[in-house]
């Protein structure tokens, strides 16, 4: 960075997000800058995005951005004042603190008397898999001729192909003035740094009759087989040319591993403990009378015997953001609810347990020996599902949701796919589809991108999961789109 600190500081090339030398030198200026006592909080987030996107064959954006953002909190008093900037010069560091402690002085939190705890655990942050030095150095110029492998499969055939690749990286470290250099409490954050690659495309005919999709995720870009994703989405494009119409009912369904994963979305939002013992949620089992209290579906078998969905951080395929006391988990073991996650203050008062429990984040679904040839080959009638879009959640305690088709949709008849069909929306609980499992294939990663790394602190949530072939799966109505 810049030595100069009366002017604007922007990351160079060979800096594109905060070291964590740079995070330390910043808090320290932050924190010599706030005037009288209290204690100062700076949470320190940078991040780098270099895409390309092409549509028609024809690149349509190729940027190279990066951003800085810094929260400043202040505690004066019983107040406490927060300011976010993106400026490193010490003109703009020096007015987001004063602007922090006004705010703090204007805004008084009511006391009340912290609930008597014990002391936290040792904080434990096990090393995940979520930095790729290969995602790092990926430049425009490896970008442009990945994209152009990507183009000339789908243009050779006379077909319309549009997509995107994506390489980002960020790092985040959150400090308090009062264990700079020292211990970091468990809220505090040391410096972490992740990459994501990102490949998706769609390839059409040029009469609009036919798409295929293909996409792939992975903090590694050495992992993502570019060519293969192009030749899976044309043939995907091909196949389903000139769909016809098919009558909405309950069909035989052949999930692709990415259409499982898009399901089981809505499952990982409800993964929560406390839901089920208000009266709510699909984990909710009944109120006890007797006790006076709502009973959860813990210990209960509610998934297919088959399927165990579990997540360790230390899988080198599963990465995600480090958080204290990260631990193995296994959610559903042979079909039977076995966590949900928790906060401290819960685990304290229920459960006599001096630690929360993180949400469902990243995951790894069990499979089984089939492939989706074998699939095909033993159903008499049933659906070949590339992936849905659109999914919304329309009851929460059934996790009843609708969604669409998208990308290629076959009929199979006798053990073949006789025909590409139209797009059918699909009115169904994931929880019925995996509780109605004929068979279950080998999982493989899948296509879960970074959306935007400032949403939410929980950048990466890869999953690998199986295509799975299940029973009577309800589907509504037809859509025109393709």
């Amino acid at each position: 960075m810049s030595a100069r600190s009366d002017r604007l500081i922007r990351l160079s090339d060979d800096a594109r997000i905060l070291s964590e030398q740079d995070c330390e030198s910043l808090a320290k200026r932050v924190f010599a800058l706030a005037s009288g006592p209290g204690e100062t909080f700076i949470n320190v987030m940078s991040w780098w995005n270099g895409e390309l996107r092409w549509a028609r064959n024809r690149t349509s954006l190729a940027s190279d951005r990066r951003d800085i953002r810094i929260d400043i909190v202040r505690e004066v008093g019983v107040g406490r004042g927060q300011v976010t900037t993106n400026q490193l010069d010490d003109v703009s560091l020096e007015s987001a603190v004063r602007a922090a402690e006004r705010t703090a002085v204007l805004s008084p939190m009511p006391h009340r008397p912290l609930p008597v705890q014990p002391p936290f655990p040792k904080v434990d942050r096990p090393k995940t898999a979520i930095w790729s030095d290969a995602t790092y150095a990926v430049t425009p110029e490896v970008r442009g001729e990945a994209a152009r492998a990507l183009i000339e499969p789908a243009e050779g055939k006379g077909m319309y192909s549009a997509g995107y690749l994506e390489m980002r990286a960020g790092s985040r470290a959150m400090m308090s003035s009062k264990r700079l250099g020292g211990t970091p409490a468990p809220w505090d954050v040391p410096w972490t740094a992740w990459t994501q690659a990102q490949c998706s495309m769609t390839v059409r005919d040029k009469e609009g009759s036919g798409s295929g999709w293909a996409g792939l995720s992975s903090y590694d870009w050495t992992k993502i087989d570019a060519p293969a994703l192009a030749s899976r989405a044309l043939e995907k494009c091909i196949a389903s040319q000139h769909p016809v119409a098919l009558e909405p009912g309950r069909y035989t369904v052949i999930l692709e591993p990415q259409a499982v994963a898009e399901m089981i979305a809505i499952i990982e939002t409800s993964m929560y403990r406390e839901v089920p013992e208000l009266g709510d949620g699909p984990w909710v089992l009944g109120h006890d009378d007797v006790i006076g209290l709502w009973r959860s579906k813990l210990g209960l078998k509610v998934l297919d015997e088959r399927i165990t969905i579990h997540h360790d951080p230390t899988d080198p395929l599963l990465g995600i953001f480090p958080e204290p006391w990260m631990e193995p988990l296994t959610w559903f073991d042979k079909g039977v609810l076995t966590n949900l996650a928790f906060t401290r203050d819960y685990a304290l008062e229920k459960l006599n347990v001096n630690s929360a429990r993180r949400p469902l984040t990243g995951y790894r679904m069990s499979g089984g020996p089939t492939s989706i040839e074998e699939m095909i080959s033993t159903t008499t009638r049933g659906l070949l599902v590339s992936h849905f879009s659109n999914i919304r959640l329309l009851d929460g305690k059934s996790l009843l949701s609708t969604g669409l088709t998208r990308d290629g949709l076959w009929l199979i008849e006798h053990g073949k796919i006789s025909k590409a069909v139209k797009n059918l929306r699909f009115t169904e609980s994931p929880l019925f589809a995996l509780n109605s499992v004929d068979q279950l294939g080998e999982p493989v990663p899948v296509f879960r991108p970074v959306k935007n790394p400032y949403e939410s602190e929980r950048p990466l949530m890869p999953a690998i999961v199986p295509p799975i072939k299940s029973r009577d799966f309800s589907f509504t109505s037809t859509i025109d789109a393709i």
